[in-house]
């Protein structure tokens, strides 16, 4: 017995997806509408975070600014390091913010103090700090 395939080729036509009749239906829908949106707000939110924390722009980085001095509040500035306070995120520096919060502490009649501590890892435990004094 044989059977003749080649009439039945002819009835199968490949169909091309014609987008101007979905792409409408595909929007009006409203868990698609939904999904779009939930993912443009999520992205716009990351976006956002990302750029005020200091991460850099999305694609590029942000050119470093450069470190504005401290400005001195009080009468009296003081500098951690001059307490022998080291920020390199390994020397203990309790001893030094207590030095330093000791030294402010006695000027409390001279309109008190500021310490300055510079950028760096500062490692500590914890220390009391006292009345009248500000800390940058």
């Amino acid at each position: 017995m044989m059977v003749d395939i080649t009439s039945t080729l002819g009835r199968f036509h490949h169909q091309r997806l014609d987008l101007k009749c979905c792409l409408p239906t595909l929007l009006t829908s409203h868990k698609t509408l939904f999904t779009v949106l939930w993912i443009a707000a999520f992205a716009s939110v990351f976006i956002w975070h990302r750029n005020i924390v200091g991460g850099g722009g999305f694609f590029f980085g942000r050119a470093s600014t450069p470190p504005r001095p401290i400005p001195k509040l009080r009468p009296l500035a003081f500098n951690l390091t001059n307490f022998g306070g080291v920020g390199d995120g390994v020397t203990l520096n309790t001893e030094a913010f207590e030095r330093a919060v000791s030294t402010i502490s006695k000027l409390g009649k001279k309109g008190v103090g500021q310490l300055n501590v510079p950028p760096g890892r500062w490692v500590t435990a914890p220390f009391n700090l006292t009345s009248h004094m500000t800390l940058f």
